[in-house]
């Protein structure tokens, strides 16, 4: 049996590349547009040289064996994204529908959603060659070399082995964290930290025919995080993955059979970190309530945002209906897992300066919570939190509005 290291590498696959990048119709489309330049940039620069490309795998599955850290070039992940369109890598293992590594099925089928996935596909590659020296943040030195700034993307994973301890007596544990609430979604919450509502197989189901919740839809607009799909295998219960200094090259409306592609404006200078993290599935029973599952769910967020802070401490953690939708989590419990374990992240991290962003996504009763929440922030810190928690584990769920009142009769006899 293989471990997973090595059922989880991918390979080079042996063919023709010339050939193949001439018969695409989406290179054509693109050539059209830049005097017939985009397919020999692509043939003379890009995939000119087959062991550097052989190199580059071996590379990115060895740093993450070793570290669970990858970091590459712009241009790098531009080129393992055009491998994916070609289906020129390959994984020995198959895991369902999961860890689809090439868009033939994009390009194949005929329906919609497809036709919609492949112009954020074409959109990013176009855009990333037209821009691909702005995109690389270049400036000229005095000697006129050029020097290139912010141009690595990072894809670091946090395993959390420890249960979070913190001291009562610590002044840190009475620290007041900050949150703001929105109607809008977490991903228009500029040059923050983005969190995505993760499979545990990172990158989900963006590749198949069928599926485009709020994972994959991060996926598209954020191209180059879709790269993760290549070495990062599936996260544990413990484990958090973060990618920093992503683009976002597309906008968007609408959600799985009614999501439309949109154009982004001013791409260039905004970047932003995706936080993947994955909650467990429900289904709206009670067992999210029990002690193991709250454990669960508090452990994984708590990887993610501590993760999330360490490596950018000052830098906002856009979140919102984390596990709430298909997989039926209850939101204002959810809310509350949440500013428990940015309240812990804070805490480790002491002088951070970030605050944590609801993104209710037009949901109103939501919105409403948060509100209410706001009104009790010179209460919203950690032991306070805490003990929430705890009190939450005890309560017997009859209904939202009940669980909501005692949420803020709590909050309410802090403030007294």
């Amino acid at each position: 049996m293989l471990k997973q290291d090595q059922e989880f590498q991918c390979f080079l696959v042996d063919n023709e590349y010339s050939n193949l990048v001439d018969q695409q119709e989406t290179f054509k489309k693109i050539d059209k547009q830049t005097d017939s330049q985009f397919c020999n940039f692509l043939k003379n620069k890009i995939l000119n040289d087959k062991n550097k490309l052989e190199q580059l795998l071996i590379r990115i599955n060895d740093q993450w064996n070793k570290n669970q850290i990858v970091e590459l070039k712009r241009e790098e992940i531009f080129t393992l994204i055009i491998l994916m369109f070609l289906k020129l890598i390959y994984r020995q293992k198959q895991f369902g529908g999961f860890y689809i590594i090439n868009m033939d099925n994009l390009k194949r089928a005929q329906n919609q959603l497809c036709y919609q996935k492949m112009l954020c596909i074409e959109n990013y590659i176009m855009l990333y060659y037209q821009n691909q020296d702005n995109v690389s943040n270049f400036s000229f030195d005095s000697d006129e070399k050029v020097i290139f700034k912010d141009q690595i993307i990072k894809f670091i994973k946090n395993t959390q082995n420890n249960e979070f301890q913190y001291k009562q007596d610590d002044d840190k544990s009475k620290q007041n964290i900050n949150i703001d609430i929105t109607d809008t979604r977490n991903e228009d919450q500029m040059n923050s930290t983005v969190v995505d509502f993760a499979d545990e197989h990172i990158g989900g189901l963006t590749l198949d025919s069928y599926n485009c919740a709020q994972e994959e839809i991060l996926m598209l607009i954020y191209p180059e995080a879709l790269v993760s799909m290549i070495f990062i295998p599936p996260m544990q219960a413990n484990e958090a993955v973060l990618i920093t200094n992503i683009k976002k090259y597309s906008n968007y409306s609408g959600y799985e059979q009614s999501f439309r592609w949109k154009q982004q404006n001013n791409f260039i200078n905004q970047c932003y970190n995706m936080l993947a993290i994955d909650a467990k599935p429900f289904s709206g029973s009670q067992m999210q309530f029990k002690k193991p599952n709250l454990d669960r769910e508090m452990l994984k967020c708590y990887s993610g945002f501590l993760l999330a802070l360490k490596y950018q401490p000052d830098q906002d953690i856009s979140t919102g209906r984390w596990g709430c939708g298909i997989f039926g989590g209850n939101q204002y419990l959810k809310t509350i897992i949440q500013l428990t374990c940015f309240a812990q992240a804070k805490y480790e991290t002491n002088q951070s300066k970030a605050k944590l962003i609801i993104n209710a996504s037009s949901n109103e009763d939501l919105i409403k919570f948060g509100k209410n929440l706001q009104q009790y922030e010179p209460v919203l810190n950690l032991q306070n939190l805490k003990q929430l928690i705890k009190i939450l584990q005890e309560f017997q769920f009859q209904n939202d509005y009940q669980f909501q009142k005692k949420i803020i009769d709590y909050l309410s006899s802090l403030m007294k």
